[in-house]
C-alpha cells in the first residue's frame, strides 16, 4: 500500500502539484522561474520515487519470509536418504506419532516423518492429533520408558539430531517397552 501512496504522492507533489500551482508560486515568489520549479518538480518526483522503491523492497521481502514461514519444515531429498539409511539399520519397534492438534505445520511435518518410517519398514500408528498437557515445546519430542545408553528412542534422536531436525529424548515410565512415542511440537 506504502508504495501506491508513494507513487501518488511524487506524481501529485512533483508534477501535477508544481504544475497547477505555478502562476500562484511565481506570484508569491518572483525570484522563482519555470526552470527553477521545473527543477524542483523533478527532484521531489525522484526522491519520492525513491522512498516508494525501498518501501516496495521492504514489502517484498516481508511477503517472502510470510510464504517461507506458511512453508514450514520439510525433509529435504538428502535428509530423507541419509533418515532411510539410518532407520533401516537399527531394530525396528512400533511408533506413536503424535501432532498437535490444530497446528497444521505440526500435523504435516509428522506425516512427512511418518512416511519415511513407514518406508523404513517401521510399524508405525498414526498421525494422532493431540492437546498434550503441559505442551512440548518446539521440534520433535521422543519419549520412551527404557533408560538403557543405547535405547531405540536414544539411537533415534541421535539419528534426527544427525540429520538436523531438532529433537529430544524424555523417559516415560508407563510406556509399553516396544515402543516408542514421538511428538511432533510446533516450529522453532
Amino acid at each position: 500500500m506504502r508504495f501506491w501512496s508513494g507513487l501518488v504522492l511524487s506524481l501529485l507533489g512533483g508534477l501535477v502539484g508544481i504544475g497547477i500551482f505555478r502562476e500562484w508560486i511565481k506570484l508569491n515568489f518572483p525570484g522563482l522561474d519555470d526552470s527553477i520549479l521545473d527543477i524542483v518538480s523533478v527532484i521531489v518526483l525522484i526522491i519520492v520515487l525513491i522512498i516508494t522503491a525501498f518501501a516496495h523492497l521492504k514489502q517484498s521481502k516481508d511477503l517472502k519470509n510470510i510464504e517461507v514461514e506458511q512453508k514450514g519444515r520439510i525433509i529435504e531429498l538428502k535428509q530423507k536418504k541419509n533418515l532411510l539409511n539410518d532407520l533401516k539399520n537399527i531394530e525396528k519397534i512400533k511408533v506413536m506419532l503424535t501432532g498437535i492438534q490444530g497446528d497444521r505445520e505440526s500435523i504435516r511435518f509428522a506425516n512427512s516423518i511418518k512416511n519415511i518410517l513407514v518406508e523404513a519398514k517401521w510399524e508405525v500408528e498414526g498421525v494422532w492429533e493431540d492437546i498434550i498437557i503441559g505442551g512440548v515445546g518446539f521440534g520433535i519430542t521422543i519419549r520412551e520408558s527404557s533408560s538403557d545408553s543405547n535405547s531405540i528412542g536414544k539411537i533415534m534422536n541421535e539419528i534426527m539430531n544427525k540429520n538436523q531436525i531438532k529433537s529430544r529424548i524424555i523417559f516415560k515410565a508407563d510406556l509399553e517397552t516396544n515402543c516408542i512415542e514421538i511428538i511432533v511440537g510446533s516450529r522453532p
